[in-house]
């Protein structure tokens, strides 16, 4: 079908025909990138006016960009510009408004008129225009993209050209100009910082060799590109809040790729798409697809299409678009990284990369202009059909609940900004043997325009037509926020305000309390304890469940681990004390119960020695050659934002100049920790042996296992490598083979021991984890040591295959034990997988403020031999 769609050209519109060979080293002029076939507006400011450099002598700062749009905007009234948010670095988040000037006159009337389209309960028409959001850059150092918005912008607002004048008048332009302005100013620095007058084309020179925290990434260390669904960060919750109030027909996403490759534009691979995005939206993509080719083969550039890449995952920018009327359009540009690289097809220039995402980024525009009432009508047929498609379901809607109303209020918070309606149940429901409770429980009807977008939220699918995933294959948002939820058919009863708050009992705190206490259950639990402790508030933690007599009449019955504020052992007034807890609890949105008396009527007592002080942790973190980027990233984003811990990081190669005795705790997340000498381990060995408290993630637990400080077997690469025959198999099964090895991102349950310190506040006996690597322990021969561990049927949603779910049955994926003085904690996976895995982020709270709690001790003879012994059976 691309193949026949490439000779549909574009209509009106000449663009560069001049030939350039891939290298080009020299200066370039304006006119190297732009169409030469129109007049240019003088009284539009050039970016090299602006900048002071011509757009590819250096790489352009984020600072820069945000001087010259406000310039751009000032000098047309073709453009509108706004502020709609603010980076972690508080970098401002840019988005252009770019239209014809009668438009712009009556903006708000011409998005009214856009939103018909997406409304099920009005009609578009010929009049009702194409809206086009232009976003670039989303990985810092892939700035080709952002470089090129500088041109695209000039090109808009100063090209005198009857064709421009028509597409501006039937199109609104939605330019965002740096989707990851923390990540882009990162690079430009080190690219610019770097750059010689004589251009280095070495592909090993330091220019294009990035350290540990690379350009790609944002302030905390996360690719922005998986974020369009789970929305953690500022930089995402703007993007989506503009596409939600704008709807747009088409979402371009440009990027760039390995320096050797050449220029990547969608369709991806065919059958590589999600079986919810409908077929006409690959067809418009091939539309478009030849209009690239267009101006690309008038360039004389080499491309590709439909070999790489997926659109199966809603959270990439390029899919997110595609289950909601939209096109998404991923562009894969051969990257110079710096200003000059080496690569197999010749020297790749700075500009020149530039030149082919602003020449796509022009295609774009004409090509979906030209065939506007084609976006428009497939716009206004898939809202139409998916409120057909949630009337016709088998169901009403989705019933999600939890009681801890922190944990739900972050779901809720998610869904609303994605444009769904839900409604908060106010009477007590009972379904397929739940029951979801009125104020803390929420009803998303299925007929509703964003149905599609729901049913991908909530798919638990396993079964997959083509099992090759470039990303994960399973992300149910109440599996992560480990939330209970269901579909639902009958009546119910609902609050008349879409997203109201979820309603609890409210509880009064009494200054003339006995004790205070807060329940371990509630996911801000954590950031309550550390804010007390900060606060020179003396807090002790409970091993054991409490029932404590209130001063309401009421007994609060808490979870082991909660935590009591007593009277006693105060270095401050009571009432400084009541004073802070009461803020604090205000701020982190925790119940806190007044305690009448320290006598409770069952279980242990205030006094009681399975009541234990709290110690302020002093928490390092391992970072550096190594080390998993993004894990890391993670980490220090849970602990900072939601517990407020503050959390020093060591890079591995200083950690033999580094006191280790400052640190109650130290975590080495997903490495290899290859840069570690055998006195550095000694040294942290010992460190442990003392008293401290490790803690490891997937690669960095197999590594403590390797090292003999965590007295676990993980499972052998070869026990998963022989559960797949490779007899009969050709060269063309190769792909399908290790795709289905690997596990594709997808979502386990894991059945816990409730009792075992670390799962406290975790009441149910199995619940959901992330799983994206292909590792797990044996389970240990020595008693209480194995916390939790997959369950025999462990596949909730996503693609594994049955092979590899046999092998991981039953394996263990959390220990823990001590080790002389102190303790060592073992996670098989990344508890706070991409910041969206609420369900299980706590656990790493537990380890910091629970570790003193574990009393198991391992046997590492005992446990090396069970797992040679198990491993030979197998």
């Amino acid at each position: 079908m691309l193949k026949n769609a490439l000779r549909t050209c574009l209509a009106g519109v000449a663009l560069l025909s001049s030939t350039v060979s891939v290298a080009q080293a020299d200066p370039v002029k304006l006119d190297y990138y732009l169409p030469q076939d129109v007049q240019y507006d003088p009284a539009v400011p050039t970016p090299e006016e602006a900048l002071g450099y011509q757009v590819g002598e250096w790489h352009v700062r984020h600072d820069q960009i945000v001087q010259y749009m406000y310039q751009l905007a000032e000098s047309s009234d073709r453009i509108t510009i706004e502020e709609t948010g603010r980076t972690h670095e508080q970098r401002p988040l840019l988005l252009l408004t770019i239209t014809s000037p009668d438009n712009q006159k009556n903006i708000d009337a011409v998005r009214e008129q856009h939103l018909a389209a997406a409304d099920p309960n009005r009609d578009a028409d010929d009049n009702t225009p194409l809206v086009l959001y232009m976003g670039y850059s989303i990985h810092g150092d892939e700035s080709s993209g952002s470089n090129a918005a500088l041109l695209f912008a000039y090109y808009l607002a100063a090209a005198q050209n009857p064709a421009l004048d028509k597409a501006l008048q039937d199109t609104v332009v939605l330019l965002d100009p740096s989707l990851n302005p923390d990540g882009l100013a990162r690079f430009a620095q080190w690219a610019n910082q770097h750059r010689s007058k004589n251009l280095v084309a070495d592909p090993q020179s330091r220019e294009h060799v990035q350290p540990f925290v690379r350009g790609r990434v944002n302030h905390y260390w996360f690719d922005l590109n998986r974020d369009w669904l789970l929305l953690q960060h500022p930089e995402s919750q703007a993007r989506i809040a503009n596409f939600q109030k704008w709807k747009p027909n088409v979402l371009t996403d440009f990027h760039e790729m390995g320096t050797n490759s050449t220029f990547f534009f969608q369709p991806g691979i065919p059958s590589r798409k999600n079986p919810l995005t409908p077929d006409e939206n690959v067809r418009l993509t091939e539309i478009l697809a030849a209009a690239h080719a267009d101006s690309l083969d008038n360039l004389g550039n080499l491309y590709y299409t439909e070999e790489s890449f997926d659109d199966f995952y809603y959270g990439k920018g390029s899919t997110y678009p595609d289950i909601q009327g939209a096109v998404g359009v991923l562009f894969e540009q051969a990257s110079s990284r710096g200003h000059l690289q080496d690569s197999v097809n010749g020297e790749v220039s700075f500009p020149f990369t530039i030149r082919n995402q602003f020449i796509t980024s022009l295609s774009t525009l004409y090509g979906a202009h030209a065939n506007k009432k084609r976006f428009i009508d497939f716009q206004e047929r898939v809202y139409d059909d998916a409120m057909e498609a949630g009337d016709d379901a088998n169901f009403d809607g989705y019933l999600i609940g939890a009681n801890d109303v922190n944990r739900l209020s972050g779901l809720v918070e998610l869904l609303k900004q994605h444009g769904i309606d839900g409604y908060r149940v106010e009477r007590d429901v009972e379904t397929n043997n739940k029951r979801f409770k009125a104020g803390l429980s929420y009803f998303i009807p299925a007929e509703q325009a964003q149905y599609g977008l729901i049913h991908a939220i909530f798919s638990t699918r396993k079964d997959f037509p083509d099992n090759t995933f470039y990303d994960v294959s399973g992300w149910t948002l109440p599996m992560a926020f480990n939330t209970q939820f269901t579909t639902y058919r009958g009546r119910i009863s609902l609050d008349d305000t879409a997203w109201n708050a979820p309603q609890r009992d409210a509880v009064s705190i009494n200054a003339n309390a006995y004790a205070l206490a807060f329940d371990w259950y509630d996911y801000k639990a954590p950031a309550m304890l550390q804010a007390l402790l900060e606060q020179g508030v003396h807090a002790r933690q409970s091993f054991k469940p409490l029932h404590l007599p209130t001063l309401n009449g009421k007994t609060a019955n808490l979870s082991a681990g909660s935590v009591v504020v007593t009277r006693a052992y105060q270095n401050q007034d009571w009432s400084n004390v009541v004073a802070a807890v009461k803020n604090i609890a205000e701020q982190q949105n925790v119940t806190v119960y007044s305690v009448k008396t320290g006598l409770t009527p069952k279980g242990i007592d205030l006094g009681s020695r399975n009541i234990q002080p709290v110690k302020e942790p002093s928490v390092m973190m391992l970072t550096g050659d190594g080390v998993n980027l993004y894990e890391a990233g993670e980490a220090w984003y849970y602990l900072d934002r939601h517990v407020g811990l503050p959390l020093s990081m060591v890079d591995t190669d200083r950690i033999s100049r580094v006191d280790l005795n400052r640190y109650s705790h130290i975590i080495l997340v997903d490495g290899s920790y290859y840069t570690l000498s055998d006195g550095e381990i000694a040294r942290l060995t010992d460190w442990v042996r003392r008293g401290g408290v490790l803690i490891g993630q997937q690669g960095g637990a197999e590594w403590m296992s390797r090292h003999g400080l965590l007295y676990t077997q993980f499972v052998e690469d070869k026990t998963f490598s022989d559960a797949f025959s490779t007899a009969g198999l050709t060269y063309k099964d190769r792909d399908s083979y290790y795709a289905q090895r690997r596990i594709a991102g997808a979502i386990f349950q894991m059945d816990i021991d409730p009792q075992n310190p670390l799962m406290f506040g975790f009441p149910h006996r199995s619940m959901p984890v992330f799983k994206d690597e292909l590792n797990a322990m044996e389970a240990p021969q020595s008693p209480f040591v194995s916390v939790a561990q997959y369950s025999d049927q462990p596949l909730l949603s996503g693609y594994a295959d049955k092979r590899n779910q046999a092998v991981l049955a039953g394996k263990t994926n959390i220990a823990a034990h001590r080790l002389g003085e102190g303790r060592v904690i073992g996670f098989a996976d990344n508890v706070n997988f991409r910041a969206f895995f609420w369900g299980t982020a706590k656990l790493l709270s537990n380890a910091i403020y629970l570790a003193p709690a574990i009393e198991a001790y391992a046997d590492p003879i005992k446990d090396k031999a069970a797992a040679d012994e198990a491993a030979a059976a197998h």
